[in-house]
């Protein structure tokens, strides 16, 4: 009974110890390197790389294009992964991973033409961009080719190797960016088929821009304060529940055939819109569910303790691990700039540098339509 124990526990540490070494091997491994120093071919001068103790870099460079590519080798350590994966999004390019469930997924992008936008644009880039993104783009690649047997644990995983990093991988997962923030197409056809059923006024309501809730915090001098400028979200003078549900949606007459209105005929909307609003719902769910969305303000110097303005600029999109962001500090000649980059871009598009802060957020604007496509039968290549 004894040896039976003693084996038992040697077969248990000995199953203990190899669990530590494959966890060490896949998931610790890949971890990069954060002291020490390491050779990148493409350097003119030599690059410092600090972090602090939140693991965001800060990059000293004698070049900006050292600071470059210093960059594209740090973000490769941090986030390998992701620059592939939204590269493969972009592309359209996931299933050849992945398999036949995000072949949907491809068709879309591929037939939106991302990357071959892409690949047509780093044609045409200016000579100083170009070096940026080549740069940047040696950066990511030495990162590979030092780390072919320690990659993140999600190529092992699905048994591939990231292919070399190209700048138009960098325009492509912009232009990914530019459809996430103002892909309508969802509600494009969500609102056709509302105003289908239900009319052009009370799609406008359920589709509205601006929300009952809006409230200006400072009055425009120029707008008359008589109610004259009152808006159908706020039909009345009394701050009531119809505030907060648009009097319209609930009193907009049905028209009858012959184009007028009714007194009597407007439906409750419980039994007219029920079955649109619960299709609206199931079709945006993923839209609701993110409730992507981002806010910025300006606070004058004339209201500050400094004297000088105070912007601040809150860029939240869908959560994820790991976010969208990437936090970096990049100092080279006629830089000083500390701020938000987006994986696979060099330097930052949110920050600051020794003289202005900067910022932007999403403005919702329209710049999307659709049409239906009427094939010929008789030719089906026509339409």
């Amino acid at each position: 009974m004894r040896t039976f124990v003693r084996i038992s526990s040697w077969v248990l540490g000995f199953l203990v110890i190899l669990a530590g070494a494959v966890a060490w091997w896949f998931i610790y491994r890949p971890l990069p390197q954060l002291d020490g120093s390491i050779s990148l071919h493409g350097l003119q001068h030599e690059v410092t790389v600090d972090r602090d103790g939140w693991g965001v870099p800060y990059i000293r460079a004698a070049s900006v294009e050292d600071a470059a590519e210093a960059q594209g080798y740090v973000m490769a350590q941090d986030r390998l992964w992701q620059l592939d994966l939204l590269r493969r999004v972009a592309q359209g390019q996931l299933s050849e991973i992945l398999g036949a469930r995000t072949l949907q997924i491809d068709k879309d992008f591929r037939t939106l033409g991302l990357g071959r936008i892409a690949d047509r644009e780093a044609t045409t880039l200016e000579p100083e961009p170009r070096k940026l993104l080549e740069a940047y783009a040696r950066g990511v690649d030495q990162f590979i080719e030092q780390h072919q047997r320690r990659l993140p644990l999600e190529f092992s995983l699905l048994g591939y190797k990231p292919q070399p990093w190209k700048p138009a991988d960098t325009l492509a997962i912009s232009g990914y960016m530019y459809r996430t923030l103002a892909d309508t197409r969802e509600r494009e056809i969500n609102r056709a088929k509302v105003t289908a059923r239900a009319g052009a006024d009370r799609a406008k309501d359920l589709f509205a821009i601006e929300s009952p809730l809006d409230h200006f915090i400072v009055g425009d001098a120029n707008v008359p304060n008589d109610g004259s400028q009152r808006t159908a979200t706020d039909p009345d003078e009394d701050d009531d529940d119809d505030d907060m549900q648009p009097d319209t949606v609930f009193k907009a007459d049905l028209a009858r055939p012959n184009g007028h209105a009714s007194e009597n005929s407007a439906p409750d909307i419980t039994t007219e819109l029920a079955q649109s609003v619960v299709e609206f719902l199931a079709a945006s769910s993923n839209e609701i569910r993110a409730g992507l969305g981002s806010n910025n303000w300006v606070v004058s110097g004339a209201h500050t303790a400094t004297g000088k303005p105070l912007l601040a600029n809150e860029t939240h999109l869908e959560l994820m691990m790991p976010s969208i962001w990437y936090e970096a500090h990049v100092t080279a000649p006629g830089w000083n700039v500390k701020g938000f980059a987006l994986p696979g871009s060099p330097m930052v598009i949110i920050g600051h540098n020794d003289r202005i802060a900067w910022g932007f957020t999403n403005n919702g604007a329209d710049v999307l339509d659709l049409y239906v496509e009427t094939f010929n039968p008789a030719a089906p290549d026509e339409y």
